[in-house]
């Protein structure tokens, strides 16, 4: 089931653990994740020069979880960005958007309300607790990459499949 601290989660990977791994170390242009109320999940880097690499650092985003530690104070300032997210100032757009996902979703005050609670209250041991979670998303073992020919078939053990973005047939989209 959705839990809160999923939000909490998602910022905690994208400034550090993705950030870390994947924009410093591997040289990507940009990562991020996401965790949806309907249980659709993903892990995307962008403009990334290294896919094994990366994607070794999404298969192990299960025990960095596993083993998350933060101290009462690195917990506070998760909870405040995840909040300053939920509270910032919407358009008029923006809140319509907001209001139809909760429809799609099912999800009612009462939910919104309890995801919040969940979010104030979080420990790292809550954080832990999203392990397999992520164990789950994981096992799914889904790859999809956009990107280059030749760097494609060069990695082209890790795919099951390899298709042109466009087929022969220019008018033919896949």
């Amino acid at each position: 089931p959705y839990v809160g601290t999923l939000k909490i989660l998602k910022l905690i990977l994208s400034y550090e653990y993705l950030w870390v791994n994947i924009r410093v170390k591997g040289g990507a242009y940009g990562c991020m994740s996401s965790f949806g109320y309907l249980g659709e999940s993903y892990f995307v880097s962008y403009r990334d020069p290294h896919l094994k690499t990366t994607n070794q650092v999404y298969e192990e985003i299960g025990e960095y979880v596993k083993n998350f530690q933060a101290d009462e104070r690195d917990m506070t300032k998760y909870v405040i960005g995840t909040i300053s997210e939920l509270d910032t100032p919407m358009t008029p757009k923006a809140k319509g958007g907001r209001s139809l996902t909760r429809w799609l979703c099912h999800v009612d005050d009462g939910e919104a309300e309890k995801e919040r609670e969940q979010i104030l209250n979080a420990t790292a041991e809550d954080i832990r607790g999203l392990a397999p979670y992520m164990e789950a998303i994981l096992a799914d073992g889904n790859l999809c990459v956009l990107g280059g020919e030749e760097k494609l078939k060069k990695e082209e053990s890790m795919f099951k499949e390899l298709k042109p973005l466009i087929g022969e047939n220019t008018d033919e989209q896949l």
